[in-house]
Order: structure tokens, then C-alpha cells, then sequence
């Protein structure tokens, strides 16, 4: 039996401005208020219903810090920035950062766990190691700040006043356990990866539960030569990409843009620019119990994005799992793959370079399910395949390649299934379905369908699985949410609506 489908999570930014709740403390960061500096804020006293509103200056606030406090939905707790005269966000550098001393035992109860957690983020969500072991932080909102500068190559002073350097393994964001998290609005660049969100078995305590990243610009993010560190890695239980623009890694970095290990995972309406994937959504290694029990693993929805990249680097979406090889019985490997659908629509891609590789589809235990899409490739591009062979180690139990169905979409003339080197199992039904043509159909600036266009009024109806997944919105020409709304007589292909 399929697995249900789950509610769509509620659309929209939904920000107001960094003004004080009233129903807490308002805690004012810059200069000539009550705190002057980062580290001066008692972050370890944060409560429900308190508001931390960090004043733009011209002079970046050098501090990093940590967030464990418990919010409710009617008082969450919000670390907010006011912007400038120019609209600018406040900054704060992780290099050369300091770190408030009062909180060094709340990172730790030893010396390495403190160095730990304080080595690998600029902004941590975390429990406070002072408290109960069970203690989770909530209702937290980190908006319209800009975050940058936590990578290796920089230091900073920890609680103790050492000098340290960043770990490899970080993000400028580091959500170690936390239900109904909120980061938005902010620009996150310059960091081992821009956001990471954790999730193990030990409990409900121990997940990231119901994370939106909504409305942020992302960029920069990645280690030289490291395929291990993307702009954001989730692994959560309610995972919602939304509104984001993801700009190019780090030169030289192979990680991807977004990657996924989450049960319930929604990307919509983003602009993804590089990465090995665009997006790569793979098995929960660290939570398998919880997301193996979550219906909604099964079902992940992409739908809304403006996708561009170089195919030479990857495949462009990759659904299933990534350990492969795993014996009968293991723990680990194939037995936890998604084993689901992933729904993929409204979506416009746009590739660049030599090759493109669209779908690379684990095994036949998961299906694509691909309608009122549009695939342009440049004339650059001589290999335009729609997918991409898995990995030759995949446990022979198991048959790689999976299931594509395609619906209405248009393709440039040309594709094929993979390369004239391959022969892929699994199946590519409703290639019938497909449009085709040599010319780009919409703006490569904007994304919006020429007039005249095959793409325009296209569009067909969503299974019934996703119906109520309706694509209400897009990325306007600032790269900010506008709703959409059909104009013709039937829904354009893509991403935008003409």
C-alpha cells in the first residue's frame, strides 16, 4: 500500500518586521545600546516570548553564539536584524569572532565536547549542556542577519578566550536538535556549508522537527576538493526549502546544493545556481528508525524551482540512497532508502557544459513522478541524457536505476534515455508525453516562458496524490515570492507563469 500523502506545509515568508514581541524581554544589540557587542547578550537566559534585535553598523559584529531556549508558538523567541539606511543586513563574522564566556559550560560538560560544538558553527541551536539531557530548544527564529566567514581557514576565540580554528566539518548554522525552527531572510556565504540541521534515535528530543529555510541567499559555502560539505544539509523530521537562492560553492569545492536525509521534505520555489546535484535526496543514516516509522519519508515534493547548473559536475537530482552495498539484514545501505515518490514539477532547469544527467534514480523501490517541467540544455551540451546510471556497488538484492514516469514536459530536441555506453534497468514510461524543441523557450534571466512559446498554457493536471500541492507562487525578478496565478487557459510549464 502507497503511503499517504502529507498535508502541504503553509506557504509564505511571513516576516514582520524586527520590531520587540511585547511578550518578553527585548534584548538591543549595536552601538549606544544596552549591549554593544555579541558577547555581551545573555544568551543562556533567552525565554519564550524574548526578542534579541541586532542593529545594523558599518562595523561587522564579531561574536558567535548559541541558542537553546524554549519558545512557544504564541511566543517564540527571535534573534532578528534591523537593517540600515540602505536596507542592509547586520553582519556577523566568524572570523576573528568571540565567544561570550558564560556560555562555555552551556556548549559542554567537557572540554571536548565544548570544543566540539563551538569549533564547528558560527550560530548554534542546540540544548544547553547545563540542563536535562531530554532539553530541546523551540520556536526560534534567526532572520534577516548576514552570516559569514566560519570556515577552516579562519579563527576565533572560544568561551575560554583560546584561539581556535574552524572545524572541517561546520556550517555557519548549526541546528544540533530543535523543534519549529525558522531561519530566514538572511544572507549565509563563506562557511564550511551554509546550514546543517541533526537527527538520531535517541528520542523525539534528540531530532530537528518542523525546519523552514525560507528566503535566504546562500553562497561560497564548501572545502576545496571536499565532496562531504553542501550549501545546506538536512536531516530532519517536517523539512521545508522555500524561497531561497542558492549561489555557486566555493571554486574548487564538489559538494552539492542541497542536500537532503529528511522524512517530509518539501523544495519549492527556490533559484539553485551549481552544485555537484542540485539536489540530492538520500537515505536517513543517522535517524532510520524514526524516519523508517514516518509515513512521510516516503513522499518528497521539488516542485517551483529555477535550476541552473553545469552538468559536467553531476546528475541534477538524485532520489533514493547513497551507502550502497549493505548484506542482507544490515542496518545501514539499501534497506533505508526512500523506497517512495518523489513528486517533481513546475520545475525549470537550465544546463550548461558538455553532459547533462537529469534524473539518477536509485533503485525500482523509488519512482519519479515528473510533470510540467521544462529541461533547456545549451547547444554546448552534446550529451543530454534523462538519466544516470546508480552506482555499480548497489546490493544485488536490489535493481538500480528506478522508475521515471514523465507526464507533459518539454525537453530540447535531442535527449536520450543515457549514454550510448549504457543500458539502464528500471523504466522510462510516457516519453510520448514529451515536448520537444531546439530553441529556449523562456528567459534565461528571468525564467519567465517567451511569448509564443510551446511551454506556454501547457500544463496539465497533478495526479491526485499531489493535488493538493498547488504551485501558488514564484520567484519575481528581485528573486523575492510573488503568488502566481494562471493566465491562460491552462497552468505554463516551469517554473514561472508568463
Amino acid at each position: 500500500m502507497a503511503a499517504p500523502t502529507p498535508a502541504p506545509p503553509v506557504e509564505g515568508l511571513a516576516l514582520t518586521a524586527c520590531v520587540a514581541s511585547g511578550k518578553g524581554v527585548d534584548y538591543q544589540v549595536g552601538p549606544g545600546k544596552a549591549y554593544t557587542s555579541l558577547d555581551t547578550v545573555p544568551w543562556e537566559a533567552l525565554k519564550a516570548g524574548d526578542t534579541v534585535r541586532i542593529f545594523y553598523t558599518a562595523t561587522p559584529y564579531k561574536g558567535k553564539f548559541m541558542v537553546a531556549a524554549s519558545g512557544t508558538e504564541a511566543a517564540p523567541v527571535r534573534i532578528c536584524g534591523v537593517r540600515g539606511p540602505n536596507n542592509e543586513r547586520p553582519i556577523i563574522e566568524g572570523n576573528g569572532a568571540t565567544t561570550r564566556a558564560a556560555l562555555g559550560t552551556a556548549y559542554g560538560n567537557t572540554t571536548e565536547t565544548r570544543d566540539i560544538h563551538q569549533g564547528r558553527t558560527i550560530i548554534a541551536i542546540k540544548a544547553n549542556a547545563s540542563g536535562t539531557y531530554t532539553d530541546y530548544p523551540s520556536w526560534i527564529s534567526i532572520d534577516g542577519l548576514n552570516i559569514r566567514a566560519g570556515h577552516p581557514s579562519y579563527t576565533f576565540k572560544n568561551a575560554a578566550g583560546a584561539t581556535k580554528t574552524y572545524d572541517p566539518f561546520g556550517a555557519c548554522i548549526w541546528v544540533d536538535r530543535g523543534h519549529n525552527i525558522l531561519i530566514a531572510d538572511n544572507e549565509i556565504s563563506d562557511c564550511q556549508m551554509g546550514i546543517f540541521t541533526k537527527s538520531n534515535d535517541e528520542g523525539l528530543f534528540a531530532q530537528t522537527r518542523d525546519i523552514r529555510i525560507a528566503g535566504n541567499y546562500m553562497w561560497g559555502h564548501g572545502i576545496v576538493g571536499d565532496d562531504h560539505m553542501h550549501t545546506t544539509y538536512t536531516q530532519s523530521v517536517g523539512m521545508v526549502i522555500e524561497f531561497n537562492r542558492y549561489g555557486p560553492l566555493r571554486a574548487g569545492s564538489l559538494g552539492n546544493s542541497a542536500k537532503d536525509r529528511s522524512a517530509g521534505m518539501v523544495v519549492r520555489y527556490n533559484r539553485i545556481e551549481g552544485g555537484a546535484r542540485a539536489i540530492d535526496m538520500v537515505e536517513a543514516e543517522d535517524f532510520p528508525v524514526t524516519a523508517l516509522a514516518t509515513p512521510a519519508y516516503r513522499t518528497s515534493f521539488v516542485y517551483g524551482n529555477q535550476i541552473k547548473k553545469n552538468g559536467d559536475d553531476g546528475s541534477f537530482f538524485h532520489y533514493g540512497g547513497d551507502h550502497f552495498g549493505a548484506p542482507a539484514g544490515a542496518n545501514w545501505g539499501e534497506s533505508l532508502f526512500r523506497k517512495g515518490t518523489l513528486y517533481f514539477f513546475n520545475n525549470t532547469v537550465h544546463g550548461t557544459g558538455s553532459g547533462a544527467r537529469i534524473f539518477q534514480i536509485s533503485t525500482t523501490a523509488e519512482t519519479v513522478e515528473a510533470w510540467n517541467n521544462v529541461f533547456w540544455f545549451d547547444s554546448t551540451v552534446t550529451e543530454l541524457n534523462m538519466r544516470q546510471a546508480e552506482n555499480d556497488s548497489l546490493s544485488p538484492s536490489y535493481t538500480p536505476d528506478g522508475i521515471l514516469n514523465l507526464g507533459v514536459n518539454w525537453i530540447r530536441t535531442g535527449w536520450t534515455d543515457t549514454t550510448q555506453w549504457k543500458t539502464l534497468k528500471g523504466q522510462v514510461k510516457g516519453a510520448a508525453n514529451l515536448l520537444t524543441g531546439s530553441a529556449m523557450p523562456f528567459d534565461a534571466a528571468t525564467f519567465s516562458p517567451l511569448a509564443g512559446s510551446a511551454i506556454v498554457d501547457a500544463g496539465q493536471a497533478a495526479p491526485a496524490a499531489a493535488a493538493a500541492y498547488g504551485v501558488n507562487h514564484q520567484l519575481g525578478s528581485s528573486l523575492t515570492p510573488v503568488a502566481r496565478t494562471v493566465k491562460g487557459t491552462k497552468i505554463d510549464l516551469g517554473a514561472v507563469e508568463r
